[in-house]
């Protein structure tokens, strides 16, 4: 019933700007985890492809649809994403340059799974470029700071941790190379 209703009642053609980190790692995660659990999981865990016979897939086509909407943070000097976009409209005018590296660096894992399940390697490609083009700004010891700009790929806050605002970073490259 719940899928249903989500079919049927959302739609990501609204005048809405959304952080793209949060709106990447939990609506666009989750739809494509339900995707899965509903089709691949379903299948692979022995249940019977009766138990979801109804499901008509377009969970994955509104992972595509809201992961397109994302596609025009990605437009930087860089490839590392503004941190808002709207969701009918691109990047504000306005926008800041600055990101967290958190919320540039931590979007392989549900843009990776988009391009396997759409065989689309367009979502893969731009979150890899700004995991690289991140990586590649790291220090000599591979740590980075926490705060970039996405024009000129140079560091705005350069203190180093594991907190909020990096930790992201350092988790998504261990699923990243896991993808």
């Amino acid at each position: 019933w719940t899928v249903k209703f989500i079919e049927a009642n959302v739609s990501f053609d609204i005048d809405k700007t959304i952080s793209v980190f949060e709106t990447t790692i939990r609506v666009l995660g989750g739809l494509l985890s339900a995707h899965q659990i509903l089709t691949v999981a379903a299948e692979a865990s022995g249940m019977p492809r009766r138990t979801y016979s109804n499901y008509s897939g377009r969970l994955l086509g509104m992972a595509e649809d809201l992961a397109g909407r994302l596609l025009p943070a990605f437009n930087t000097p860089t490839g590392i994403p503004y941190g808002s976009v709207n969701l009918r409209h691109g990047v504000p005018a306005g926008e800041t340059t600055v990101a967290s590296v958190a919320g540039g660096g931590s979007l392989i894992l549900e843009f990776g799974t988009l391009s396997r399940l759409t065989g689309n390697s367009t979502y893969y490609d731009a979150a890899f470029r700004a995991l690289v083009a991140i990586h590649d700004r790291a220090s000599p010891i591979g740590l980075v700071g926490n705060h970039i700009d996405t024009h000129s790929g140079v560091w705005v806050a350069v203190e180093a941790g594991v907190g909020g605002l990096v930790d992201s970073y350092y988790e998504y490259l261990l699923k990243g190379y896991a993808l």
